[in-house]
């Protein structure tokens, strides 16, 4: 359920074989943002970034941080990825992140969410698994800890990449939509529930840390 204050939070799988987390943004994310955001390998599928009002900098990312972190556990969870270091004893919430996702917004009251996702261009980071990874990771917390029952994809029909990910990949049947001309990809708890059968032993499950409001 919805929160009345701000909830900051870290999600990390109970796998050994995980190799990210996700976790409530800091104001030191806000140049990964503003690369990303400036990168056209992670925004030409996204209109509204391509063609920005204004420019997309540190200064207008550190009031979008400062607004997601206001909203977190209220209106929905924006969660940034961060890639764990090997050696799990130095790892640093603090790291660059690799990608931004979430379930946002999120119905209350119909217990669904929209999530998407977006991760650094590079070849160390796209094509290696993450986006499967952090979508699970999600649909565990979604499913498992937040009772949702149903979080649903929207994207472009131009946006081949992200469909080939989620229909072929998670398995996530989609329909075309003539008005909006876009696909929406869903899920619901029963599809949930049937991966993790279908995963045996590598199923996703996670946990939750609280994190404190001035957490940097």
């Amino acid at each position: 359920m919805a929160t009345k204050e701000p909830r900051y939070i870290r999600i990390r799988s109970r796998s050994q074989k995980s190799r990210i987390l996700l976790r409530t943004p800091l104001l030191s994310d806000v140049p990964s943002f503003t690369a990303r955001g400036n990168d056209y390998e992670c925004i030409k599928y996204l209109p509204f970034l391509l063609n920005p009002k204004n420019p997309i900098t540190n200064e207008s990312n550190t009031k979008n941080a400062k607004k997601w972190r206001a909203g977190s556990g209220i209106g929905g969870y924006f969660l940034v990825v961060v890639e764990l270091p090997e050696d799990r004893s130095k790892a640093n919430q603090a790291d660059a992140t690799i990608g931004d996702t979430g379930l946002i917004p999120i119905n209350w009251e119909e217990k669904s969410a929209e999530c998407g996702m977006m991760l650094n261009s590079g070849p160390t980071i796209r094509g290696k698994g993450y986006a499967v990874e952090a979508f699970d990771m999600q649909f565990a917390f979604g499913y498992d800890h937040l009772g949702l029952k149903k979080i649903h994809f929207g994207t472009g029909d131009d946006n081949i990449p992200m469909r080939a990910l989620l229909e072929k990949k998670l398995g996530i049947p989609g329909t075309f939509r003539e008005k909006e001309g876009d696909w929406e990809f869903v899920t619901t708890k029963a599809w949930w529930e049937e991966r993790q059968k279908l995963a045996g032993e590598d199923r996703v499950e996670v946990y939750v840390e609280e994190m404190t409001p001035d957490e940097e």
